[in-house]
């Protein structure tokens, strides 16, 4: 929890806006500075290099998720309908309210891919590797991680296509809701 006065989550919530409306190029000390209104070096006082910088960004990320997560607890009575629901409702989720989070983890990927840390880090800001897990097991599939990181891995690239339009129909707010929960249900059927 950041104490009153400390700047740091400002300067993260500007660094990840920047990440979403520049891609990770866009990511710049002075940039962040003129995007969150302050003084020429106050980024730099709190975030000395663009690596700590990245690394404030990402852990932003990770505290809204984490509490993104909280807010919705898996459906009860929980079945393929109700879990299907439950992730077409955080994909939305992710691709309206928390879109700069979004854009800001895909626009950061092919610069931490050689870095173990800030990859895992980074990999789990979006989706919840062990609720991924809570739902297939609770679902009756294999409890072994791989079926919940495939999971992960299928939201993943559906919540990519519904960013970027990759299917043209993906842009209605029903229809990719609807899209969403079938890729689900279809996914869940062959892993049980």
């Amino acid at each position: 929890m950041a104490r009153p006065g400390d700047r740091r989550p400002l300067i993260a919530d500007h660094a990840i806006a920047m990440l979403a409306d520049g891609g990770a190029r866009a990511l710049t000390h002075q940039a962040v500075d003129r995007d969150a209104g302050l003084a020429i070096g106050s980024t730099s006082y709190y975030f000395r290099t663009r690596d700590a910088l990245v690394a404030a960004a990402v852990a932003r990320i990770r505290e809204h998720s984490r509490m993104a997560f909280e807010a919705a607890p898996l459906p009860e009575p929980l079945s393929v309908q109700t879990a299907s629901a439950f992730i077409a409702e955080h994909l939305h989720s992710l691709a309206t309210e928390r879109r700069e989070q979004a854009l800001a983890v895909i626009a950061l990927l092919p610069e931490v891919a050689k870095d173990s840390e800030h990859r895992d880090s980074l990999g789990r800001c979006l989706f919840s590797h062990e609720l991924a897990r809570e739902l297939t097991i609770a679902l009756g599939c294999d409890p072994s991680r791989e079926i919940a990181d495939d999971l992960v891995d299928l939201l993943t690239g559906r919540l990519i296509s519904i960013l970027f339009g990759l299917r043209p129909e993906s842009g209605s707010k029903p229809r990719h809701r609807q899209q969403s929960s079938a890729a689900f249900r279809l996914a869940s059927n062959s892993a049980i």
